[in-house]
């Protein structure tokens, strides 16, 4: 429904937080245990690393919870839910072609190591709005530009599942991402 005013519509909400950098030295040593970073678990298994790293799950329910509390003023309590988890690439010359999650409603990335900031890896996500440049004068371009920032340790990003994003490639020696999907059942 339209009110009087301005009104908001097709929000896509993109909520930038943070973890201790304990919790990053515990995760990345969770991490090392329970997988192998030369062939990450998103390459060879379908197991989420929610189940073996009892931190990441729970660090997961907090960012979403503090999520959906600040973007919706809903309790993320109120929904059954479940997670699904991996590493991503963590060796250097690696990047990520656009995709978004298709299935998942929200997306949440943690970057447990990514101390390396002159060696790319920029995160790059796209307005969902296809096509809804056009007819635009130049002068509004800054309205459908990609929102990009370069991740550091300790940031997560959680976001609809529907956005396309991408990371550019980075040159780091090591860098540690975990990925948590959140997926609301009826």
């Amino acid at each position: 429904m339209l009110k009087s005013g301005l009104n908001n519509c097709w929000t896509t909400p993109i909520y930038k937080t943070s973890i201790s950098d304990e919790q990053c030295q515990e995760l990345i040593q969770q991490v090392m245990i329970y997988q192998n970073i030369d062939k990450p678990q998103s390459d060879f298994d379908s197991t989420s690393l929610t189940d073996s790293i009892p931190l990441l799950k729970e660090l997961a329910y907090e960012k979403y919870k503090e999520f959906f509390s600040v973007t919706f003023d809903y309790d993320i309590d109120q929904f059954k839910f479940k997670f699904k988890s991996w590493l991503t690439g963590s060796k250097g010359n690696y990047y990520m072609d656009l995709h978004n999650h298709s299935g998942s409603p929200w997306v949440a990335v943690f970057y447990v190591l990514a101390e390396e900031t002159n060696k790319g890896g920029d995160f790059v996500a796209y307005d969902p709005r296809v096509n809804a440049n056009r007819g635009f004068h130049s002068k509004f371009k800054h309205m459908f530009e990609p929102i990009e920032f370069l991740p550091q340790t300790g940031d997560v990003i959680i976001m609809p599942g529907f956005v396309y994003h991408a990371v550019r490639n980075y040159t780091s020696s090591l860098r540690l991402a975990l990925p948590v999907d959140l997926f609301i059942e009826d």
